[in-house]
């Protein structure tokens, strides 16, 4: 949502979202003012504001009525100084993580398979028996491997292993 839609369509689509039609709302900072929305539980900010109260109100959109959430902010060297002084006006302290790993992005990838695996309907199982199996046996019986292969498969990272990248350029 940005400022220059429409309000009928702004309304339309924070409806949307409260009703979980959609999982992510993206929002710029001129249509996110004043958003009440319920049951928010992560923040994703591109950069920090350039003052405390709009740091705090805008990752306070995931701490309602005594929920918790994370609010990730983005930010780059030249921003470290503005950070540390909403740290320091704010009374807060910010765990500041480096760029993932190739290995924590394939790790979390296949938690997310995970989650998806939980929608899978219990009528179809039986039908994939045959080629579990076969699998299995293509394997030597390690079914451990099997699984890992599968997941690997599904996330998108079986062809090699994910290489390093610049933290300069990606």
């Amino acid at each position: 949502m940005h400022g220059d839609i429409a309000q009928n369509q702004r309304e339309v689509t924070l409806k949307r979202f409260k009703e979980k039609k959609f999982q992510v709302l993206v929002a710029t900072d001129v249509a996110s003012r004043g958003l009440d929305i319920p049951s928010v539980d992560l923040v994703i900010q591109v950069e920090p504001p350039k003052d405390p109260e709009t740091y705090i109100h805008r990752s306070g959109r995931t701490a309602r009525a005594g929920r918790s959430g994370t609010c990730i902010t983005f930010y780059t060297l030249k921003q470290k100084v503005q950070l540390q002084h909403i740290e320091s006006k704010a009374g807060i302290q910010m765990q500041k993580i480096g760029v993932p790993q190739p290995e924590q992005v394939i790790k979390a990838s296949s938690m997310g398979i995970i989650e998806s695996l939980k929608e899978v309907n219990e009528k179809v199982i039986p039908l994939f028996t045959d080629a579990a199996e076969q699998l299995i046996s293509f394997h030597g019986g390690d079914a451990k491997r099997a699984l890992c292969q599968t997941l690997a498969l599904l996330s998108g990272h079986h062809k090699e292993e994910m290489a390093a990248r610049s933290l300069l350029n990606g």
